[in-house]
C-alpha cells in the first residue's frame, strides 16, 4: 500500500476538466407523459359517459312493429276468414263441462294444416323475393 498518505487540508477542490458531466436523471413523470395520461383519462371518462347514456336512452325508445298494418297490407281479408274468426271468438264464458264440450265441438280445426302450408308458402316466397 501507499505509506505516505496525502494531505489535502487547505487545498482547493477542483473539478476534473476532462471528465464528462452526467445530466441529472429526468423525473419519473415529465410533461409529455403527464399530458398523455390526462388525455387518456378524458377519453376513458367520455367513453363511460357515452356508454351510460346509451344504456339509459334505450328504455325510452319505442318499439316499432315489423308487422304491417291493415292499410299497409294490400291483401283484403276474405269473408270466410272473418267469419271463422268471429265464430272462434264466440265461445261460452261458462265453466260447465257441457258448455266446454260444445265450444270444442264448434271449433273447426280441419283446415288448420292447409292454412299453415299456405302461410309457409307465402313466407318462403316473400323471403326469396327479398
Amino acid at each position: 500500500m501507499n505509506e505516505n498518505p496525502q494531505n489535502f487540508d487547505g487545498a482547493e477542490m477542483k473539478m476534473p476538466t476532462n471528465a464528462e458531466v452526467q445530466p441529472e436523471p429526468s423525473k419519473l413523470i415529465n410533461g409529455p407523459l403527464l399530458l398523455m395520461l390526462a388525455v387518456l383519462l378524458v377519453m376513458v371518462l367520455t367513453a363511460m359517459y357515452m356508454w351510460f347514456s346509451t344504456m339509459t336512452n334505450d328504455a325510452s325508445v319505442q318499439q316499432t312493429s315489423d308487422r304491417p298494418t291493415a292499410l299497409e297490407n294490400n291483401e283484403p281479408e276474405s269473408t270466410t276468414a272473418e267469419a271463422q274468426t268471429d265464430t272462434m271468438l264466440t265461445t261460452s264464458s261458462s265453466d260447465e263441462i257441457s258448455a266446454i264440450q260444445a265450444d270444442i265441438a264448434a271449433t273447426n280445426l280441419d283446415n288448420l294444416d292447409t292454412e299453415m302450408i299456405a302461410i309457409e308458402a307465402q313466407m318462403d316466397a316473400s323471403l326469396q323475393s327479398n
